[in-house]
């Protein structure tokens, strides 16, 4: 049975300093609480340090799988604890107050808002008893060892290393190319790196053994060795036995691995070399290895083979990468066919709607098609095809034919635990999703997953994880822009229905479509809630169901709006998601969700936002774009912790500029803004990013114009309106990297509409975009090139769509 811990460590780790921010706050006002608060601050610490311990074990025993599924309950439960009561005793009208009268008057508020004290101490005395049975509980089973060796199961890749030539599908190509990047030496002869890499189960193990199996490379290099490293430290000194042992034709044993690299290099120091490193982790293994070549000058070659895109780093040599892709649609068919049914032979026709799904789940991951294959083989019932199919990763077949789930779990098991937490959060979203990179950056910010940035912001530091979950081939990215940062991203199938199983395991999230399917028990605690209603069905799935969600921290919907749960039943819900629900949206009871973080109504019908909105006090995030909603209630400027709001074309109530902490600002302004760009909004310190929708009509023919004062912090800017008429005089926008100007059709007069773009100092990338070709569209983009390419000092790049198509 595999631990899963990684959205539990995090959290274990950062609820004692909660605590003790709590300690030094709130609870000085509570007589009698300090003491129990202390006591849950010191044996989270001791508890910390066995869950970190938990980590380390490959293969834990059930009471030991037990005892973290009840800690990580506790931990969530401590956590919802510490945020209410911090709502509770919140005074965030008087906190703009200044003096010995407002400071006495915040303090009798706060004592006044308190709910009866007894309350607080039984729910104190109720988390203490917890915490003091989890504490003897792990006492009882601090000894728990990993399995013996014996009973774990044989790594799958070693079938790569013995796979029949004549049986491997696609992969002539991939032989071919990186064959010539081994053999190739461009009249070179330093010692160069080539580096296979892809995600798990994409056959970079079988490619890499293809091309050192071949008669040209056994012919070329006279000294060969191919060794596997693997994740454990401890098995680097038999990479290295292995491979003396596979250079010098004798067996050493007893030796140190200084001994080893010297000896390693003692042989190879004289000889052409062709070393394959397989299934390599780490810098650090790298850097070890990597003592045992010799640069001789002889034309030697390193091929590796990793999930990595960073490894190997090396600085001294020639490196190429060779990414492997999946099977085509083709080749995965073919591969399935010759495992399941023997050459020559194809599906039979009363299999053929299942083998179609089955070749869909397997997305062309060479192990994927080849486990599934085996698993199918030889059966030729429709209900035994249908009930492997469903079963998916989530179950153990006795036969262990499907090795899928353990190979991905090698990738799952090196993550560190925050990168473990964002990689599951995925798992609420339907299979195939492409997501929106800033949507889930927020969300996971949110949900609490990013640690506080030091010299950054969050949201760069999520950024950052995203990356490295990309680069470590488990996250697809999608329209990268110019930074290399994906627009959107997604994940494998494979991948998806490997994370839906973790999640299930550790409670993470509850996935429940409109059948019902993977439906929380009722002994279950609900945390995250994925609703993934159909389309076609109005029935409301979480209503329906006897579930508590009084504990659920996140909801999303897909689908049916009307499938969403009484907003009323959600305590602490951090997170609630409704983009791009259909049908009618209920949101009576939104404004008592007072733990809430991220709201997104974007592209549902709702037409307006309760009055008493500006009562969320801890939302960071507002989307109704694409929303009929047409102006936000006054009480949005209450909104002091918003961050990203994000109206579209509705209109923002005066004083727009209380709002001290909005960084991203997507809207058509205030309601008294017609002709410029309105002051208030320019006052906004902290704004990075800013989407301005313009109506011409409103504008009375004289544009948007943005003066010289103002904006000194932002970013991006996004401009969307009918026709171009936007001026930029001297000055203005001194830090505006980025521009997009976004209109339906030129002006009929020809005239370009858009002047002063030399003026933006900073500039680095500009988007014209029109929805239509026309006369005046052309002046526009005639101009703008002009004014970048003769002008503009810094030459910025332009990128233009005209009606589809790029100019």
């Amino acid at each position: 049975m595999d631990i899963v811990v990684g959205a539990l460590s995090d959290m274990v780790d950062a609820l004692p300093e909660k605590l003790g921010e709590l300690l030094e706050q709130e609870c000085a006002l509570l007589a009698g609480v300090r003491g129990d608060v202390g006591f849950l601050q010191s044996e989270l610490k001791s508890m910390r340090a066995a869950i970190h311990h938990c980590e380390s074990l490959d293969h834990p025993d059930t009471q030991t799988s037990a005892w973290v599924g009840r800690v990580r309950e506790l931990a969530y439960d401590i956590e919802d604890w510490v945020d209410l009561f911090a709502i509770r005793v919140d005074d965030s009208g008087t906190q703009s107050s200044s003096g010995f009268r407002a400071w006495i008057r915040r303090g009798w508020d706060k004592v006044t808002k308190l709910p009866d004290r007894h309350v607080i101490a039984n729910e104190l005395q109720e988390l203490k008893k917890r915490v003091v049975e989890l504490s003897e509980q792990r006492n009882r089973y601090s000894c728990a060892l990993p399995f013996p060796a014996e009973a774990r199961p044989t790594d799958p890749r070693l079938t790569a290393l013995f796979v029949d030539p004549g049986s491997l599908v696609g992969l002539d190509g991939p032989v071919e190319e990186v064959s010539k990047l081994v053999m190739d030496d461009g009249g070179r002869t330093e010692l160069k790196i080539v580096s296979i890499v892809g995600m798990a189960g994409a056959g970079k193990t079988t490619l890499a053994n293809a091309v050192y199996r071949r008669p040209e490379a056994q012919n070329t290099f006279p000294c060969r060795a191919f060794v596997s490293v693997g994740q454990k430290p401890n098995m680097l000194g038999k990479t290295l036995t292995d491979m003396l042992a596979q250079i010098s034709g004798r067996h050493c044993r007893g030796e140190d691995i200084n001994q080893l690299i010297v000896r390693v290099r003692e042989i190879l120091d004289k000889k052409r070399y062709l070393i394959v490193v397989d299934d390599l982790w780490s810098s650090q293994q790298w850097g070890t290895i990597r003592c045992c070549f010799p640069e001789n000058n002889l034309g030697s070659r390193i091929l590796t083979t990793t999930r990595n895109d960073a490894l190997p780093t090396d600085y001294y040599s020639s490196k190429f990468v060779h990414k492997v892709g999946l099977l085509s649609d083709a080749d995965a068919k073919e591969l399935f066919l010759k495992k399941a049914f023997g050459n020559g032979h194809g599906c039979p026709q009363h299999l053929e709607d299942v083998f179609a799904q089955v070749m869909r789940r397997c997305g062309g991951l060479p192990l994927a098609v080849v486990s599934r294959a085996g698993m199918l083989a030889h059966k030729q019932s429709r209900n035994e095809w249908e009930r492997l199919e469903l079963d998916s990763l989530c179950s153990s077949h006795p036969d262990g034919s499907d090795g899928v789930k353990q190979i991905l779990n090698l990738s799952y098991n090196d993550l560190a635990p925050h990168l473990r937490t964002c990689l599951l959060y995925l798992s609420i979203f339907p299979e195939n999703s492409e997501v929106d990179t800033e949507r889930l950056v927020r969300r996971w910010i949110a949900e609490g997953f990013i640690a506080e940035a030091r010299g950054g912001s969050t949201e760069e530091t999520a950024r950052s994880y995203l990356i490295e979950l990309i680069g470590r081939n488990l996250v697809q990215p999608l329209d990268l822009n110019r930074d290399g940062v994906p627009r959107r991203c997604r994940v494998h199938p494979v991948i998806h229905d490997f994370i839906v199983c973790k999640s299930m395991e550790e409670n993470f999230s509850t996935l429940v479509d409109a059948q019902h399917h993977n439906a929380p028990t009722s002994n279950g605690t609900v945390r995250r809630m994925s609703l993934q209603n159909s389309i076609k069905q109005d029935k409301s799935v979480a209503r329906n169901e006897p579930t508590d969600l009084s504990h659920a921290r996140s909801v999303t919907v897909f689908g049916q709006g009307s499938g969403a749960p009484r907003l009323t039943d959600l305590k602490v819900v951090r997170v609630l998601d409704l983009e791009d629900c259909s049908g009618p949206v209920c949101l009576d009871g939104l404004c008592d969700l007072l733990l809430l973080r991220y709201l997104s109504l974007r592209g549902t019908g709702v037409s307006e936002l309760p009055e008493q909105i500006g009562e969320l006090r801890c939302l960071g995030t507002l989307d109704v774009r694409s929303t009929q909603v047409k102006e936000l209630p006054r009480s949005i400027l209450r909104l002091e912790k918003l961050i990203h709001l994000l109206a579209g074309s509705a209109k923002l109530p005066d004083g727009i500029a209380k709002m001290k902490a909005l960084q991203t600002l997507s809207s058509a302004g205030t309601t008294n803004s017609s002709v410029n760009v309105n002051e208030e909004i320019s006052e906004l310190a902290s704004l990075r990013e800013l989407e301005l929708f313009c109506d011409l009509t409103e504008m009375l023919g004289s544009g948007v114009t943005f003066p010289r004062a103002g904006f000194r912090s932002l970013m991006k800017l996004c401009i969307r309106c009918s026709s171009p008429s936007v001026t930029f005089e001297p000055d203005a926008l001194p830090m505006v990297q980025e521009l997009e100007l976004r209109f339906e059709k030129g002006l009929a007069d020809e005239s370009s509409g858009v002047s002063g773009i030399e003026h933006l100092s900073s500039l680095k990338h500009v988007l014209l975009e029109f929805s239509q070709h026309d006369a005046g569209a052309m002046a526009t983009v005639s101009a703008v090139r002009n004014a970048t390419n003769t002008v503009h000092p810094n030459r910025p790049e332009v990128t233009v769509n005209v009606d589809g198509k790029s100019y």
